[in-house]
């Protein structure tokens, strides 16, 4: 018995659980990166909203706007007068998180006037 092509077959096998380590890896952070995208555009998008409001502007406006040009999308905007809460969704940029049909990165922030 001889083990003619065994370094072939362990070369496959490593070269495998690499590549399999490396897709993994970048998919984690495609998603790490999709929510701090998200969590920054939702303090952006607050802040925003409470200055619209302070000046006497519509504060969900301002904060659909902020959230388009940070290429997220607007889910909730509610405005009390005092402060305002917005929540945003952002798509993982990653191609294989979207064919798993994954839900896009949620966050949440508050913004108001300083009592």
């Amino acid at each position: 018995m001889t083990d003619r092509g065994a370094g072939a077959v362990w070369a496959l096998v490593v070269t495998t659980v690499l590549l399999a380590a490396t897709v993994g890896v970048l998919t984690w952070s495609s998603a790490v990166v999709a929510r701090q995208r998200a969590q920054s555009a939702a303090d952006l998008a607050a802040l925003a909203a409470a200055r619209a409001q302070a000046t006497g502007s519509t504060a969900c406006v301002a904060a659909g706007r902020v959230a388009r040009a940070s290429d997220v999308r607007l889910a909730a905007c509610a405005a009390d007068g005092t402060t305002v809460t917005v929540v945003v969704e952002a798509e993982a940029w990653s191609g294989l998180l979207r064919r798993l049909d994954t839900p896009p990165a949620r966050a949440r922030a508050r913004a108001g006037a300083v009592s």
